[in-house]
């Protein structure tokens, strides 16, 4: 057996490490039952499901046009193939989960090619090894967000940049960029710099290099013009509004201190923030526009007021690869081992690493009993960033609000709620949210009707999430 290993580690490294990838990877695509962010319910795994089954809520931004069909309809794939398999609508959330984890390979392929450059087959292990442990790449794997695609195309341009600059890496690396700016406009600092080092000095590498860029931008646009009636609308709109929301005291966000991002890595990694630092700064001298990508990404997002830790997730995807070739340059293995240990246990053992596993796990256990008993109309009287209405559990159902709760057959409201009329019982009551305390903090009930259901009526109102007034002028469908 060890034999067999040493052998498969001999002729196949990278898919080694792969495979160590995916032994982390895949059981949380499979049997995690968390959600990271909102976002990655309402706007993409609750879009992708309305495009498949035509119900759930539709979020202000695609009410106005503010984002692009492009990943929704992306994730769509699997979910209609789940369907027309005849399986539950969460098998297509799972076979999303491990399509992404898949594509999560790209950081290892990237951490390996870069390790293996400058310290053989050796540095390829621990580089590759490092990207496919780090708790923060393997956690946000299985979720679909704008940020984490954009840096599964990010990182390995940045890799093919410091290869031979031959056509197709050239070609390769270009659509890659610009597929990274069609999913995620602000990483536009870091792309410019890996776009630079890409095409250097010569002519031929800018031709190539900005024409295969051009490709997924203009198709992009090109399905806005198809879905909003304008070219270019969602990147033009995503500036405008977050600029004049993040200006507005009645906005969606609350404003964070410039040095969030860096107090939160420290206290997520713990000591392993200098750790990864150091090593990080060791490893740049193979790829300076990586590492200058990373500290430019940082520091944008920085400056921005609105401050979400998934912003700066292609930053961290750049810096762990980088860590990895500067852990491989520690000549004496048993100092590689033991730094890399204190690498891994700071994530590990940060308060932060239970809360990224257990993020919505609440929300779910309560919309998945109310799933399995298939109600025609769900009202939801509560929900917030901490428990979305988790549509893409559902097949036909339909939600509304409050209003709608006389001719619904379930209910979602918080225990205290005496706006539940009679002949409803109660289902299950769970927590809100998990790692938080204090009387905000309070226990959520679904109640599904005794009697026999009611058919909807087309009177009853959509369920409408949040909608901010600087939005309405650009409202261009109903919700």
């Amino acid at each position: 057996m060890i034999a067999a290993g040493r052998s498969l580690l001999a002729a196949r490294p990278l898919l080694v490490c792969c495979l160590l990838a995916l032994a982390l990877r895949l059981p949380l695509a499979i049997w995690g039952q968390n959600f990271i962010s909102p976002d990655e319910i309402a706007q993409y795994l609750g879009e992708a499901h309305r495009l498949v089954y035509g119900q759930g809520p539709v979020p202000w931004e695609y009410q106005v046009g503010l984002r692009s069909w492009l990943l929704p309809g992306l994730l769509a794939g699997p979910m209609e193939m789940a369907k027309l398999a005849g399986l539950s609508p969460y098998a297509g959330v799972v076979l999303v989960r491990v399509l992404l984890c898949f594509a999560s390979l790209s950081l290892v392929w990237a951490g390996f090619t870069w390790g293996r450059m400058a310290h053989g087959l050796r540095g390829g292990l621990i580089a590759g090894g490092l990207a496919a442990l780090w708790p923060d790449l393997w956690l946000m794997a299985p979720h679909p967000l704008e940020e984490v695609l954009a840096a599964y195309c990010l990182v390995p341009a940045a890799c093919l940049a410091c290869l031979p600059r031959t056509t197709s890496h050239l070609l390769i690396a270009g659509f890659l960029l610009g597929l990274s700016f069609a999913l995620r406009e602000p990483l536009a600092p870091a792309i410019a710099i890996i776009g630079i080092a890409l095409c250097g000095q010569s002519l031929n590498g800018w031709v190539l290099g900005l024409g295969a860029a051009s490709l997924p931008v203009f198709l992009v646009g090109g399905l806005d013009w198809l879905s909003w009636g304008q070219p270019f609308r969602s990147f033009w709109l995503n500036i405008a509004l977050n600029l004049a929301l993040g200006r507005s005291a009645s906005g969606l966000f609350t404003p964070s201190p410039p040095l969030l991002y860096i107090a939160g890595l420290g206290l997520d990694w713990l000591w392993a923030l200098p750790l990864l630092l150091w090593l990080a700064w060791r490893g740049v001298r193979l790829a300076p526009a990586a590492g200058l990508a990373a500290v430019a990404l940082i520091l944008e997002h920085s400056l921005i007021s609105h401050k979400e830790f998934r912003y700066i997730f292609p930053a961290i995807a750049l810096l762990v690869p980088l860590a990895g070739i500067g852990l491989a340059g520690l000549r004496r293995g048993y100092i590689s081992l033991f730094i890399a240990t204190l690498l891994l246990s700071g994530p590990l053992l940060s308060p932060f690493f239970g809360q990224s596993l257990s993020a919505e796990r609440h929300a779910f256990a309560l919309y998945e009993a109310l799933a399995a008993r298939h109600p025609r109309l769900i009202a939801v009287e509560y929900a917030d960033t901490h428990f979305m209405p988790l549509a893409p559990l559902f097949g036909a159902t339909a939600f509304t609000d409050a209003q709608g709760a006389a001719q619904a057959d379930a209910i979602v409201a918080p225990a205290s709620s005496t706006r539940v009329p009679s002949g409803f019982t109660r289902l299950l009551c769970v927590t809100r949210d998990p790692g938080a305390a204090g009387p905000t903090n309070q226990r959520i009930c679904a109640w599904t009707r005794t009697e026999t259901t009611l058919p909807v009526s087309g009177d009853v109102p959509p369920l409408q999430l949040a909608f901010p007034a600087a939005a309405q002028p650009f409202r261009i469908r109903p919700p």
